[in-house]
């Protein structure tokens, strides 16, 4: 069946977007639109209040905020204008934060286990205790197994730094963050080819540019002419907070044309001009299709049919290898429907779109220029052959000539102003070490130790593999790959900071199963689980020691996003910690301190507690670098300075001539980016915007220096040898492999691969029936796909906030509780003291929790209605509860959850808890084994299902 929405229809059924605006237009109050009365009445109240300029964390997209504090407390949030992330819009997440800061479920104290793992049962402890038993645990381990039997994950958001540096200087190479279990196939594309990481529409304004009249200003203009999100819903769920304003910008200023392709009516979708609804799992499908017509139907000579910009092979190295690895597909037999990939047919056949659609699509996007192609976290991200659909849609966007040009698509990882440098403690990794293997002592460096990197299974998870961790717990590590080739050690020390993997990071059940499982002795496999957070999620359950992180207001750090220039901004610490919380910076200084008393001589003073005063002092220096980018594109950053220099320092020193050039190195130095200089600037650095940074002012000549691969060229081509050097993005992965023997990592032999591809490559998904012929045996019992997404939630972390638990999202989060009585803060601080606590009652459907989403046509036919319970079970034996939410705006045969919505088991989550009972844990459903073959990341998309009524 083939769904195809035109924006008429959809705007018949579909509510608009509210929007919240921020106040202001680029000071605390736009003053001027009041009554001169009124003006002095307001300037007097805001005199009583403290100012402060920070970044959010109330969701990933980490907007610049303008806190107002009043006697110590948070008492006004408003959106920062200075931030061009979000232009000083600031939506409910960010205005709720009041409700997470003053939460009576936050974490208070350091806490010790008293019970069994998983029991949730601790006693209160000093901060000197805890950290006693963390700092023991981790020099016996380091004694016994070595330090790279310790892992830290850093979890779900930024401020990680000061971990690292830790861990790092402890000596284990394995630390890790949110990205490994968040989106890497999606990713997969643009780091091979381009050097970056994740592609976004030029949708970010205002934008700071370069006029011909020399001078900077601010440019709110929209160029886009047409975008397509496919399994990318920037309405409800992104990091990228310019896109949602963008989006509709464009679409208004611009007459831009959208396009969503999503299985689900997103909010997104209710609001694009065209809505594709294809089947799940096949969205490389659909760009191979598209990328073959385009091939195949461009006509250089015909200004209709003018798809390709060939000049992109100037820029580039590769396509000749690249064009034929495609097209050599086109006349294999697939073996669902004996039809030849990439065609038309093909992939109608397989999408379940019809083929004058999908034709009608790659027209569009060949023809409009500038247009723009972008994927999701959820589709392709989270599929297991994900990486084929981001690597074409990469191709799509350079061929098109889309890439880096006005209104088209920016690779933001590649523009984005560096930071951390020496702080994040890198440098620690290249320390020499030895290891006895086989009887003999063999000496490489920290690094080299790395249990995905030089491992048996994922040698290119270059964003580590966390959801086979388990499988580490358990098994151990084996090296077979670098130096230490041979060498295997346990996993023993497992030290999480707000993050939550136990719940987000596969099948909850298997880390349960491997955080308990016991030695013969009946001693835990794993000797130390320690969480460090703000809240109290399912993870910390499992913990032996807890220690309570101040919140996101009570530290300080800096922004990460992901913006089409340079910005950088400050997270300032707004209040002080609150009950017993510490900051990362002391944490970690604690912690060194106390390993040093206990005889680790990595552990030096000078590389910590003296170094690091405060946390301003670890800031300075993760800010030295910024913002390390080349001056380079059109119009010219800065004119003044030769082009392909990199650029460091201050924006209004750089642009003051304020600078020293330095021949030998190719850099620019102003005055260096500190605290100070954010602080007395609106807590933000913005640098010049340009476009076309891949090749000479002025010319069509590669620049040589953009974008960041090994030739600094688009490489179509993964890994060559050229006058006797080694190129391309799998090339390093190769040639450990090589030295190896030839030894093939366990990802690759599960698609067949003897090593990593040269250049382009396919494989199917797992659990899909229509594309994968080993799956068409659970057809018929298991009738359908399942699906998950996001919500406008800090990824599994603020569901205890009652007011976002008030607002409605899609199909996937409705008000449908049961009636229920818990703990909340009330709805806004008054007096002298804090936010206090209330007990509340809240009446049946009047609170939203998450759903089972499916079409209502396949409801009827299970007798179902909105509200029914039932449960949801997949070939795997495993199941999970929840209430049925039915709309026409989901495919049939489809069925979405919310990604970390349901089954909350953490009584930390508050009002979430008191639902756990009937809201669906879509994880509980993923199979955890199905990681994908090259960087080992979990298929949480690929799964059939069966539905009964309970």
């Amino acid at each position: 069946m083939e769904l195809y929405v035109s924006r008429r229809t959809i705007l018949k059924s579909a509510g608009s977007i509210v929007g919240t605006a921020a106040l202001g237009s680029g000071t605390l109050l736009a003053l001027n639109a009041l009554a001169p009365r009124e003006a002095q009445a307001m300037r007097a109240a805001a005199g009583s209040y403290q100012i402060r300029y920070t970044a959010d964390t109330m969701c990933p997209a980490e907007c610049g905020m303008e806190m107002w504090v009043k006697d110590g407390q948070v008492a006004k949030i408003y959106g920062n204008k200075a931030v061009p992330m979000n232009d000083g819009a600031c939506c409910a997440k960010g205005a709720s934060g009041q409700q997470l800061i003053y939460s009576p479920y936050r974490l208070k104290q350091p806490l010790i286990r008293v019970g069994a793992r998983g029991e949730g049962k601790f006693r209160v402890a000093s901060w000197d205790e805890a950290l006693d038993l963390v700092a023991k645990k981790l020099t016996a381990i380091k004694k016994t197994h070595g330090a790279e039997s310790v892992v830290m994950d850093a979890g779900d958001v930024t401020d990680r730094d000061q971990y690292y540096r830790l861990f790092f200087a402890y000596g284990t190479p394995n630390c890790t963050e949110h990205g490994a279990i968040c989106d890497t196939p999606r990713r997969h594309g643009p780091r091979l080819m381009l050097g970056g990481k994740r592609i976004e529409p030029d949708l970010m304004r205002p934008q700071l540019v370069r006029q011909p009249d020399g001078s900077l200003k601010q440019d709110y203009t929209y160029r886009s002419k047409l975008i397509i999100y496919n399994g990318w819903n920037p309405f409800v769920a992104t990091r990228i907070a310019y896109e949602s304003r963008g989006t509709v910008a464009a679409m208004v200023e611009a007459g831009c044309k959208v396009v969503v392709i999503d299985p689900a009516l997103s909010n997104t979708a209710a609001k694009a001009d065209i809505w594709l609804a294809p089947r799940a799992g096949t969205d490389g499908d659909l760009f191979g299709a598209m990328l073959r017509f385009i091939l195949e139907n461009d006509n250089q000579n015909d200004p209709n049919r003018k798809y390709i910009d060939w000049s992109f092979k100037k820029y580039s190295v590769g396509w000749e290898d690249f064009e034929p690895a495609f097209k050599s597909w086109w006349a294999k037999p697939d073996p669902v429907n004996g039809l030849g990939y990439f065609s038309l047919e093909w992939a109608a056949n397989r999408t379940g779109l019809a083929k004058e659609k999908i034709a009608e699509l790659a027209h569009m996007f060949g023809i409009t220029k500038p247009a723009a192609l972008v994927w999701g976290m959820q589709s392709p991200g989270h599929h297991f052959n994900g990486y084929c659909c981001s690597i074409i849609g990469t191709v799509l966007n350079v061929i098109t000539g889309n890439f880096d040009v006005p209104g088209g698509v920016i690779d933001t990882e590649l523009v984005k102003s560096d930071k951390g440098g020496s702080a994040t403690g890198k440098q620690f990794k290249s320390r020499k070490v030895t290891r006895m293997i086989g009887g003999k002592e063999v000496e490489g460096e920290v690094e080299h130790l790395h249990m995905d990197l030089f491992g048996s299974k994922y040698p290119a998870g270059w964003d580590e593999v966390v959801a086979d961790f388990p499988n580490a717990m358990m098994e151990g590590v084996d090296l077979r790959y670098g130096p230490f080739r041979g060498f295997k050690y346990p996993m023993k020390a497992y030290v999480l900071r707000t993050g939550n993997s136990v719940y987000t990071g596969s099948a909850p059940y298997k880390w349960k199963d491997a955080i308990t499982a016991k030695d013969k002795a009946g001693n835990y496999k794993l000797d130390l689980f320690a969480v460090i957070d703000t809240l109290y999620l399912e993870s910390a359950l499992y913990a032996d020691v807890i220690l309570p992180e101040a919140s996101y207001v009570e530290r300080q750090s800096l922004a990460d996003i992901y913006p089409s220039a340079p910005v950088m901004y400050n997270r300032d610490a707004v209040i002080a910690p609150l009950h017993e919380c510490k900051k990362p910076t002391e944490i970690m200084n604690l912690l060194a301190k106390r390993l040093a008393e206990l005889g680790d001589k990595d552990l030096k003073g000078s590389d910590f507690w003296e170094k690091y005063h405060t946390e301003e002092d670890f800031v300075n220096e993760m800010l030295e670098p910024s913002p390390g980018r080349p001056n380079i594109g059109t119009p010219l950053p800065y004119p003044k300075y030769p082009e392909g220099y990199k650029l460091v320092g201050t924006p209004d020193s750089l642009e003051r001539g304020e600078a020293t050039v330095n021949h030998d190195k190719k850099e620019v130095r102003g005055k260096p980016v500190t605290v100070e200089w954010l602080r007395a600037n609106k807590g933000v650095a913005i640098w010049p915007m340009s476009w076309q940074r891949y090749k000479k002012v002025g010319s069509d000549e590669p620049n040589k220096v953009f974008p960041n691969t090994s030739t600094k060229l688009i490489e179509f081509k993964f890994d060559w040898v050229d006058a006797g050097k080694r190129f391309g993005g799998y090339s390093k992965y190769n040639e450990k492999l090589e030295k190896a023997g030839g030894e093939v990592p366990l990802g690759l032999k599960r698609v067949g691969f003897d090593k990593f591809p040269s250049t382009f490559f396919w494989f199917e998904t797992v659990w899909n029936p229509h594309t994968n012929v080993a799956y068409q045996k659970y057809a018929r019992e298991y009738p359908f796909q399942l699906i998950c997404g996001k919500v406008h939630h800090t990824m599994s972390g603020t569901q205890m906030i009652p007011w976002l638990g008030e607002v409605k999202c899609e199909g996937t989060w409705q008000p449908l509780n049961d009636a229920f009585e818990a703990q909340i803060p009330e709805a806004q601080p008054m007096g002298p003291d804090a936010m206090k606590e209330m007990k509340h009652k809240f009446a049946a459907n009047s609170y939203s929790v998450g759903t089972v989403w499916m079409n209502d046509e396949d409801a009827k036919g299970l007798k179902l209605k909105t509200g029914d319970l039932v449960d949801v079970g997949n070939p795997l034996g495993k199941q999970t509860r929840g209430k049925v939410f039915t709309s026409g705006g989901m495919r049939p045969g489809v069925i979405k959850m919310g990604f970390g919505t349901g089954g909350r088991f953490s009584p930390g989550m508050g009002p979430a808890y008191e639902s756990r009972k009937y809201t669906p844990l879509h994880n509980e459903l993923m199979d955890p084994d199905a990681l994908s073959p090259i960087m080992g990341f979990p298929a949480y998309a690929d799964m059939v299902v069966k539905v009964s009524k309970i």
